[in-house]
């Protein structure tokens, strides 16, 4: 009995070791597995910008399904399927261009921002339609089969604008099948300064400019010069028309008392399609004197309100004329006007 008591010891000891060496070769295989589907889902810099292509023109190509009358929501449920992970895990994605619900974990509310859908904010980003999307990596960081992406890429419209700049984050990762999907999106238009506060001296020069050059536009047309090139220069320079709407009520206007358009202002100036203008800054002009009541400014915004007198050239009495100009700062730093409100004196 105590002999074989012993076997049974000898005996179990051996199976330990034959069973811990298997174990050990089976830990070896698991790592060595580990080791080659991470070695295999290893990212690239060249799979990152080919994977940075192919999604700019995902977009390009919703857009064009969209402009063609095509099945644009397939194309986009296609795009977000694949490019983004929601079939492997949660995904940050804050788009450029939303604000009320910044952040879009789902799949159907990243599809509401590129198509437009339930949520009230969405226009349809992928819609738009864009042309190009072009990448300016500022680097790439990868470490296996992660990798994230920074830099600034430029949307360009199907219209011919300019291109959009929108700064980006971008992190990748490769699911079991070893295609790399998008898990975290952070877009952002470029920070803005705020603009410049107005100053009472910018108002003052800029009245003495907008006079100078209502008599200018009077001299070019008396040296029978191309007054109209003269006049568009005036309005561009000192009207808002490429900002948005300018409230512009001509002081000799009743048939088309507002003048909401560069095209009409113009008229007014220089006599054109409205049949009541005869071209108030071709009277001519020989001098324009301000007397502002008052100048109100809030930052960037600025309000005048007083007379201004229009001497005539060929020497007669200055003519008296009642104002309210609103100002406002473009991107440019350049003062225009957005209000410019003109009444000759009240007259029993």
């Amino acid at each position: 009995m105590k002999r074989f008591k012993m076997m049974g010891i000898a005996l179990l000891s051996v199976a330990l070791l034959t069973t811990t060496a298997c174990s050990n070769d089976n830990v070896a295989d698991a790592d060595s597995v580990e080791e080659t589907v991470e070695l295999t889902h290893s990212i690239t810099e060249e799979e990152v910008l080919a994977f940075q292509q192919s999604w700019g023109e995902g977009i390009v190509h919703i857009g064009e399904v969209y402009s063609e009358g095509g099945d644009y929501e397939a194309a986009a449920v296609e795009h977000i399927e694949r490019f983004y992970g929601y079939d492997m895990s949660e995904v940050l994605f804050k788009p450029t261009l939303a604000l009320e619900e910044r952040f879009r974990g789902t799949f159907e509310s990243a599809l509401s921002y590129f198509i437009g859908g339930d949520i009230a904010e969405d226009g349809g980003f992928a819609i738009t339609p864009w042309s190009d999307v072009r990448w300016e990596n500022e680097g790439v960081l990868i470490e296996g089969n992660k990798a994230t992406s920074m830099g600034v890429y430029y949307f360009t419209p199907a219209n011919g604008g300019e291109p959009v700049e929108v700064e980006y984050t971008f992190s990748f990762t490769k699911n079991d099948d070893g295609d790399m999907k998008i898990i975290l999106h952070s877009s952002h238009l470029p920070f803005s300064p705020a603009p410049q506060a107005i100053t009472e001296e910018e108002v003052l020069e800029f009245q003495v400019n907008w006079g100078e050059g209502i008599v200018h536009i009077g001299e070019v047309y008396s040296e029978g010069g191309d007054y109209e090139a003269a006049a568009i220069e005036h309005i561009e320079r000192f009207y808002g028309y490429d900002m948005g709407e300018v409230l512009f009520k001509p002081t000799l206007a009743l048939e088309e008392r507002h003048r909401g358009t560069f095209e009409s202002a113009l008229s007014y100036f220089i006599g054109g399609d409205i049949s009541e203008d005869s071209g108030f800054a071709i009277t001519p002009w020989l001098d324009v004197r301000w007397e502002n009541e008052g100048v109100q400014i809030v930052g960037n915004k600025a309000v005048t309100m007083g007379v201004y007198y229009f001497t005539p050239a060929d020497g007669g009495d200055p003519v008296e004329v009642e104002y309210t100009f609103a100002f406002t700062r473009n991107d440019d730093g350049d003062l225009k006007i957005t209000l410019h409100s003109s009444h000759l004196p009240f007259s029993n």
